[in-house]
């Protein structure tokens, strides 16, 4: 009965023991990695974005003072001052109407309009 009970305790120590230590090495990387990566958002990366969120803004201001112009279903899109245009509008008139305000916004360098007549989820 002993041997059974320390041949059970010995296997749960190596299945769980073992594991529970290759889990935790403790090493981890110098914070200069972390920084230097791809994918890190800095100040910079910050700023721009803001910038983007802000010209994006401007643009649905415009769209939504444009007389006749059903910005319901339009996506505004804007990203270093080239802005897109997604979604539907109601009739072609409208399509153009679209492209005429985004592009009297200030800020706005390019713009690529995917807008098409229709009704949403048609």
């Amino acid at each position: 009965m002993k041997k059974t009970i320390a041949s059970v305790l010995c296997i749960s120590y190596i299945a769980f023991g073992v594991a529970a230590h290759a889990a935790d090495s403790g090493y981890t990387p110098p914070v200069g990695e972390h920084v230097s990566k791809p994918g890190y958002f800095g100040p910079a990366r910050k700023a721009e974005r803001a910038s983007d969120r802000a010209l994006a803004k401007k643009v649905r201001v415009a769209l939504t003072k444009t007389k006749g112009l059903d910005i319901s279903n339009v996506t505004v899109l804007a990203r270093k001052g080239d802005v897109t245009l997604d979604g539907t509008v109601p009739d072609d008139r409208q399509v153009q109407l679209a492209q005429n305000g985004a592009e009297g916004v200030e800020g706005v360098s390019s713009l690529k309009n995917n807008l098409i007549t229709g009704f949403a989820g048609h």
